[in-house]
This record gives C-alpha cells, sequence and structure tokens, in this order.
C-alpha cells in the first residue's frame, strides 16, 4: 500500500462513507472509490462493507486503523513542519507557554519588549508540556516557556529563572491568618486537591512526599495548577500550586513550604535550526522578567 492508499482508508473510516471522504480529502467521489479498491487488491482482502448506505469497516480494517492513525499523524506533522520550514521567519515570533506561566510570567515578558519591535508581531500560546514539545519538534513555535522537568531529545533547554512551590488554602475570615511555613507532612490528604500523578509536576510531587515518608493521595486529582488553584479558592480544600498562579488567584492565602520545592524555569528551542536574534532577545527579556518578578515577591 502506497501513503495515498492509506489517507484515503483513513478518511473513509472516520466518514463513513465515499462521499464523506471525497469531500474531506477534497477530490471526486469516483477517484476515491478507485483508490479504495486499488487498495483492496493490493491487499488481498475488503476493508468495508456496505450496510444501509454506510460502509461499516472489515475486523481486517480495525486491525489496520490503529495504525493508520499513526501514520496519518506522522503525515500531517510533515506537513506541519514542511508549510513552517517554509515561511519567513523574521517576520514573527510564536511562543509557547504553560498554562500557568502563560498567566503570570508572559504578560509581564510582553510588557518589557523593546520599543524598535514594534512592526515586530509575537504570538503567545499556551500549552501542556507534551504540546509545546510536539509543536517545538514541527517548528510550529520558535520558542517554549516550560519548567525544567526531564531532558528531551531534540530540545536545547534554557535556564532563565526559577519558580518556587507554595502551599495554598482558602482565605477564611473566621480563621486567623498562619504566615509560618507548612511542613509537607502536615498536609492533609483529605482536602488536598493534587497535580495527577501521571502527569511529570505530579509525579515531582508525589517523589517529594515519598522522600518525608507520607504517600501522595490527593482526594480530588486535576491537570494544570490554575485549575487546583481554583478550586482552593472555592473552598474545596489546600493545594501546592507554583507561585505564579498563587498570586493572581483571590481568596486563598500562601504560607511557604518545608521543605522548599523549586522548579527552574526554562526557554526550550528546537535543536533542528538555530537561534534566531529575536529568539535570543526574547531570552534575554524572559531572565530579566523572571528576575523582577522573585524580587516583587
Amino acid at each position: 500500500m502506497q501513503l495515498r492508499h492509506i489517507e484515503v482508508f483513513h478518511a473513509i473510516r472516520l466518514a463513513g462513507s465515499i462521499n464523506a471522504a471525497a469531500e474531506r480529502l477534497n477530490v471526486s467521489q469516483p477517484a476515491l472509490s478507485r483508490t479504495l479498491k486499488h487498495a483492496e487488491s493490493l491487499l488481498g482482502f475488503k476493508l468495508f462493507d456496505r450496510v444501509k448506505q454506510r460502509l461499516v469497516p472489515t475486523r481486517e480494517a480495525e486491525l489496520l486503523f490503529s495504525e493508520a492513525v499513526d501514520v496519518q499523524a506522522a503525515l500531517e506533522r510533515f506537513r506541519t513542519l514542511a508549510r513552517n520550514l517554509g515561511r519567513n521567519p523574521d517576520d514573527v515570533l510564536r511562543v509557547g507557554f504553560l498554562p500557568s506561566l502563560g498567566v503570570g510570567l508572559a504578560p509581564k515578558v510582553v510588557s518589557k519588549l523593546p520599543k524598535h519591535w514594534e512592526g515586530f508581531k509575537v504570538e503567545i500560546f499556551t500549552h501542556h508540556y507534551d504540546m509545546l514539545l510536539r509543536r517545538l519538534r514541527a517548528l510550529d513555535l520558535d520558542l517554549a516557556v516550560a519548567f525544567s522537568i526531564v531532558e528531551t531529545p531534540g530540545i536545547n533547554s534554557t535556564t532563565v529563572g526559577t519558580m518556587n512551590l507554595t502551599y495554598l488554602e482558602t482565605d477564611d475570615p473566621d480563621k486567623p491568618v498562619d504566615p509560618s511555613p507548612i511542613h509537607l507532612r502536615d498536609i492533609d490528604m483529605k482536602t488536598f486537591v493534587g497535580l495527577e500523578k501521571e502527569s511529570p509536576v505530579g509525579t515531582f510531587l508525589r517523589h517529594a512526599f515519598d522522600q518525608e515518608g507520607m504517600p501522595y493521595e490527593p482526594r480530588i486529582s486535576v491537570h494544570t495548577y490554575s485549575v487546583a488553584a481554583a478550586c482552593v479558592s472555592q473552598g474545596v480544600g489546600c493545594a501546592i500550586v507554583d507561585e505564579f498562579s498563587a498570586r493572581f488567584t483571590r481568596g486563598v492565602r500562601l504560607r511557604p513550604l518545608v521543605p522548599k520545592l523549586q522548579f527552574t524555569i526554562t526557554a526550550l528551542t528546537s535543536e533542528n535550526r538555530p537561534v534566531s536574534n529575536a529568539e535570543d532577545m526574547f531570552i534575554k527579556i524572559l531572565k530579566s522578567a523572571c528576575q523582577e518578578l522573585h524580587s516583587s515577591g
């Protein structure tokens, strides 16, 4: 089978009919039918049965479909990369931030952009870590700003600052303020809103609690710091979040953690191309913004 056969098979499997698949691929129905028949003749078995005006995949087709999904995803990445390689890299800078850094750090960085960048476009995106890496590899982002979690092949990392984790509790007017540090061992897991264990940050927290001899078993698990902080503001329970998310959340109180938990903030770029002057300038501004935020904290 050729790549075109796989693309047609994938489209028909998702669309459920020749007509819908032809519209999806922007080709004629007869051409699509011929490609499908050719693919089936090469394979030696049918891929679809016609049932009440719909094409129902055979058992063999279902087994092939999971592989076709991977091939189609790779093809889309290839197309994205090819498209991005052909664009003008000097007219716009596309930067991705983790959601928490997008709220706390990105506006500070944008406010510090130099005056001579007035005719230069900067596009800010917020994505989770896996999506940032995926878009960097496809050259769909020029730069990403994230926490230093693991070494990633094909990705260059530049340290721009640090970020502390902080304990967050609901601002209860009937409860006296306690500014003293709280130890991990004293956190009540029955009211704890934590990052899901499978996430990189959740894994980091689990290891931190394990070192204190305490199981990491949040009552409620969420995917982002911002959701955890919002839950605390609504009186759901307590949480451990990054200092940026904490500062931008109303109705909460912050307390330092013991032991101190800290992440390194990094600027990520693809190893497949050199860093441009604009990206280098943006990284310098990131470092300055991180320093100022720590000083103001």
